[in-house]
């Protein structure tokens, strides 16, 4: 390709110099100034600077969401809900704004209300696994269960090294109070991940609630080799104190004492 013969390379120079980049709206600065507040976990000062951009362009979908955002992290769900129904009236494609809607729904006690949220974050992106998860959360808190164990099951097979699939579906199963399959998950956890360390206190709570006292015993010590400085630690070495205490003899064998 040829440049105009008529254009030369002085008039070229003068033609780019009146080229300019678009300024940045100032709803888009305010929105950067807002994000960096929210980074900072200064939620209530990000508030301010994120309304300010919304009043300056009512179109700012980055201020919406990150309204909404702040909104999340200081607990006031009715708000960030109804900023995030804002936000879909304006892009209703984005999976990430039906999505933190659900969590918001269920963070605000109405799993009901964000099952169907997060389908439709599901629909827009498949991949969407952490939306998969918050579905089969929201399943079980209204009381369907069996919604829930089929996401985890079909996460598991299609995703096996997604962690949290099984850690979930073995957290609810000993809510079903089913230890024996609960234990069965956990260990297919710690196959995945040795360094799991929740699985093995999984397991120890699992073996405690069916009477298997050496096996509970074992695992709670397995789980403070690596996390002795933990919350939960203090419960698990409480809990070996009293399972060898009420349940072992002096040699170490085992003995029901009434």
């Amino acid at each position: 390709m040829q440049i105009d013969a008529g254009i030369n390379k002085n008039n070229l120079a003068k033609v780019v110099e009146k080229v300019t980049v678009p300024e940045r709206s100032r709803s888009y600065a305010l929105c950067v100034k807002a994000d960096a507040l929210r980074f900072a976990k200064m939620y209530k000062e990000s508030v301010q600077a994120y309304l300010q951009a919304i009043m300056m362009d009512r179109g700012e979908v980055k201020a919406y969401f990150g309204l909404a955002m702040s909104y999340k992290y200081l607990k006031e769900y009715k708000k960030a809900i109804s900023t995030l129904s804002k936000l879909i009236e304006i892009d209703d494609s984005n999976d990430e704004y039906f999505f933190e809607l659900g969590v918001c729904y269920l963070s605000d006690g109405k799993p009901a209300e964000a099952i169907q949220h997060l389908i439709k974050a599901i629909l827009i992106n498949r991949e969407n696994l952490e939306a998969q998860i918050q579905l089969a959360i929201a399943h079980e808190l209204v009381g369907e269960e069996d919604l829930s164990l089929m996401i985890y099951n079909k996460l598991i097979e299609t995703n096996p090294e997604f962690l949290k699939a099984y850690y979930n579906k073995a957290a609810m199963l000993m809510g079903m109070e089913n230890y024996m399959e609960a234990s069965r998950t956990f260990f297919q956890l710690i196959k995945r991940n040795p360094d799991y360390y929740k699985a093995y206190l999984g397991i120890a709570m699992s073996f405690d609630k069916m009477a298997k006292y050496k096996d509970a015993i074992r695992y709670y010590k397995k789980f403070l080799e690596m996390k002795q400085f933990s919350e939960d630690a203090i419960f698990a070495r409480s809990r070996v104190i009293e399972l060898r205490a009420l349940y072992f003899s002096k040699d170490n064998s085992l003995k029901i004492i009434e």
